[in-house]
């Protein structure tokens, strides 16, 4: 199944939609990363086409289930002269499973400054395909970067052809935006980046999983063109870790900026050192 049909949604009744996960993900649970996709992609169609995302918040209330539907909810908060505000629930079984805030914003030219993207970063073209396997192969075509833990870096694309639709562009990089972001989490606790994280001695590590994320849209992506995102851990403490990211296009320009905290149970063998 590609992106543009998981983002495809079923039009079920007023302000309200359903979507699916797609077959074949090899997990039980949901990729955070498509629910957000998804309940974005339900509240831009409430919105004129000039207003896109400026800012996405999102909860990941319960785990949700990939057997079962999802059902999509958008009540219209606000309707101004430059911005509007929508909230979105995702429901399963009658259960609120995950909740967002959007705001949509008038393109509204100024003075510009921007975050620079990393120096001497690898063109995408040069590397290899991601040997990662966390269930969106097909949704994506990823480029990792070589860098210490517990940074992560990489490259990513939606394979062509992708509808020329700014908003759907957007929901596609808000659903990019979840991959791999847990890791550097992880990674900062000494498991490594790899999915699903174990101890030394093989066993799993923990339950880890997302419980909030934010991101800011500062341009339009081209998502089946390369873009670049690298993920920095903050802080991790309490059980929680929380990580910062940064999203750029091939020119260098900044796409996104995102945060995202994690619940981490750490379980089994403590990590050397």
């Amino acid at each position: 199944m590609t992106l543009s049909s998981i983002l495809n949604l079923e039009d079920v009744g007023e302000d309200a939609w359903r979507g699916y996960t797609p077959p074949g993900s090899g997990r039980s649970d949901i990729f955070g990363g498509q629910v957000a996709g998804q309940a974005l992609r339900a509240a831009t169609l409430t919105v004129p086409p000039d207003r896109l995302p400026n800012s996405v918040h999102c909860y990941f209330l319960r785990r949700g289930q990939s057997a079962l539907p999802l059902d999509i909810h958008v009540e219209r908060l606000r309707s101004g002269r430059t911005y509007t505000a929508r909230r979105v629930e995702v429901r399963q079984e009658a259960k609120t499973i995950f909740a967002m805030l959007a705001s949509f914003h008038v393109e509204e030219p100024s003075p510009e400054y921007e975050h620079l993207m990393p120096p001497e970063i690898p063109d995408p073209d040069g590397l290899p395909a991601a040997d990662d396997h966390f269930g969106w192969e097909t949704t994506f075509e990823m480029r990792t970067v070589e860098v210490a833990d517990p940074v992560v870096r990489w490259w990513g694309k939606v394979p062509s052809p992708f509808p020329d639709d700014p908003a759907l562009h957007v929901c596609a990089l808000v659903y990019a935006s979840d991959m791999r972001a847990g890791g550097a989490a992880i990674a900062a606790m000494g498991y490594g980046t790899g999915w699903p994280p174990e101890s030394p001695g093989g066993r799993p590590a923990g339950n880890f999983g997302s419980l909030d994320h934010a991101i800011w849209i500062h341009r339009v992506p081209a998502v089946d063109d390369w873009f670049f995102c690298e993920v920095r851990p903050l802080t991790a403490r309490d059980s929680r870790g929380l990580v910062l990211g940064t999203m750029f296009d091939r020119r260098g320009r900044h796409l996104a900026t995102f945060t995202q905290e994690m619940f981490l149970k750490v379980a089994g063998d403590p990590p050397p050192g």
